[in-house]
């Protein structure tokens, strides 16, 4: 509605024209001079209204669409390199590509699209003051749209190529970001320079070649519409002449005509943005279909404390056909722990991955409980699980907070219960603000080991029924090793299922199950000792026995 009360009252400032000249001139009268500015001063402040309430509803539109698909967004965004394997970009196009969205719909560019079809109402009126009027702008309006189609065909591959050097070159950096401690170890700053500036080079080009084309088709728009309305006042001029059309006809057929032009030539101006959005919008629906979230779940299992079972497990890594785990199937009760052993490379990485969920298996399932991972909702099940992976990562905020997983109902209680499990208490009461202390995302305050035991109280936090440790005490002094040993018999003691990936015999104290993997296989799985028997060459089979018989008893008491 604000749109057609918009586009009707342009009409005013061509009939106040026509009035002045054909009218007020001839018969020189003030008053009705007078009387037109006034009607047409309240018709300007109508228009300002009417343009706020448009502006401001297409802000809450935009405002709304980023609303309703930000989480959406996110999720993919995040799902994405879990399902689909490592992005060449930054990982981050789903985002930007929001971005883009918001940012034509919050700006000139719907406006532009809102306002082409009242074109025709011009057109119609300026036909309507003589056909030759009409037959010019049409001809004009034809030559815009011939120009808007180029312009549109040039951009399309332009943004879609700009868009995808923007992601590899924010991935470079970032990389480069990350070694930046080795980097200027090794004396390798200059050559990761000149690799990030290929990148770089690349993206001017890109960036450049788009300008360039938004800035001449944008500028021959603009050139040819005041061409244009020059025509149209050389055409109204020899109408006059021609006492086919009055003097009053010749300024408002110029500015109805630039009326007419003004959405064709801001939709060419808005080219780039219109391009960026649409593209970025099938990406956006690609995405949230592809990548949605799992609906809630109408019926709620309880939480996980019974059996962990794997049936015929075979796993790729997201985005390969290469199975990196193959037919393994295992099952471990509440209050057993397994070791997982084997050559690097093994799969031993991949199979807890499976286990967590975190890569969806190809063949075969996960079960806990007798029920699939999927049977609950991921938060309420996640809050069943802890797990320490081989590079344990920090997220902004404090100490506590990164313990408590961000939980906003988490207790002090509970965070130092948590840190406490891990043998951290007294460790974060040594920092300058204990459990507030602040952390950045790569966690470059605390040391390797501190970081590691950070990382294993945030798994322990909640009483988890499952815990993985991959790699876990890689990072640990031998205080930290008796802080994970003693973590993994408490869980044990109260019911809960511990894995463990690890290399250290020495690990192998509170652990009750072997598990051996070759090549992506379960070469091997039982009991401890038994399975160590078998597995330890003949030569150190004699020394095995008494290493595990004293590493039980440590473990027992």
């Amino acid at each position: 509605m604000a749109s057609l009360l918009l586009n009707v009252l342009v009409f005013a400032g061509s009939g106040y024209m026509m009035l002045v000249y054909d009218s007020v001139l001839p018969s020189r009268s003030i008053p009705t001079l007078v009387g037109l500015f006034v009607m047409l001063v309240l018709i300007y402040v109508f228009q300002a209204v009417f343009e706020a309430i448009r502006a401001e509803a297409l802000l809450g539109v935009a405002n709304g669409v980023h609303d309703d698909l930000f989480g959406a967004v996110h999720y993919a965004t995040v799902a994405r390199p879990l399902r689909a394997g490592p992005d060449k970009g930054d990982g981050l196009q789903f985002a930007r590509d929001l971005d883009a969205v918001h940012t034509f719909l919050a700006g000139a560019g719907p406006v532009a699209l809102i306002d082409l079809p009242w074109v025709v109402m011009f057109l119609v009126v300026l036909a309507a003051l003589h056909w030759w009027l009409g037959l010019t702008a049409l001809a004009g309006v034809m030559v815009m749209a011939v120009l808007a189609l180029l312009s549109n065909r040039r951009t399309q591959t332009a943004s879609r190529e700009l868009a995808m050097i923007t992601g590899q070159r924010s991935a470079a950096t970032l990389s480069e970001i990350r070694f930046a401690e080795s980097a200027f170890a090794m004396g390798m700053q200059d050559r990761l320079v000149a690799r990030t500036s290929g990148w770089e080079s690349q993206f001017i080009a890109a960036q450049s070649a788009l300008a360039r084309t938004v800035s001449r088709l944008g500028g021959a728009s603009r050139t040819f519409r005041m061409l244009l309305q020059s025509i149209i006042l050389t055409v109204g001029a020899l109408l006059v002449i021609d006492d086919k059309a009055s003097g009053g006809v010749i300024l408002a057929s110029s500015v109805l005509s630039g009326r007419a032009l003004a959405p064709v030539d801001s939709a060419i101006a808005n080219w780039k943005g219109l391009v960026a959005a649409r593209s970025g919008w099938s990406r956006i629906v690609q995405a949230i279909t592809t990548f949605r979230r799992p609906p809630e779940r109408q019926v709620t299992l309880d939480r996980p404390r019974g059996e962990l079972a794997l049936r015929d497990l075979w796993i790729a890594p997201p985005g390969t056909q290469r199975f990196t785990v193959q037919g393994v199937s295992l099952s471990l009760q509440p209050g057993q722990a397994l070791a997982v052993i084997g050559p690097s490379a093994a799969g031993k990485t991949t199979l807890v991955r499976g286990i967590l969920g975190i890569w969806k298996p190809q063949r075969g399932e996960v079960r806990l409980d007798g029920a699939t991972p999927d049977q609950w909702d991921a938060e309420a099940l996640g809050s069943a699980f802890g797990y320490v992976p081989q590079t344990v990562d920090l997220i902004d905020g404090t100490v506590g907070q990164n313990i408590a997983r961000f939980d906003p109902a988490a207790t002090s209680d509970g965070v130092m219960a948590a840190a406490r499990a891990a043998s951290l208490h007294e460790a974060i009461l040594a920092l300058p603000d204990g459990y507030d202390t602040q952390v950045s995302a790569g966690g470059s305050e605390l040391s390797a080991g501190q970081r590691q035991r950070v990382g294993l109280a945030r798994a322990l936090y909640g009483n988890p029924h499952l815990l993985i440790l991959d790699e876990a005490n890689s990072n640990l002094d031998a205080v930290g090793d008796a802080a994970l040993n003693r973590a993994v018999m408490d869980m044990r003691q109260r019911g809960g299922i511990v894995i463990m990936i690890t290399h250290r015999p020495a690990t192998l104290g509170p652990i009750s199950h072997v598990a051996v993997m070759q090549n992506g296989r379960l070469v091997d799985f039982g009991e401890r000792d038994a399975v160590m028997q078998r597995t330890l060459p003949a030569n150190e089979t004699t020394a095995a026995p008494p290493a595990a018989g004293h590493l039980a008893k440590e473990a027992a008491r």
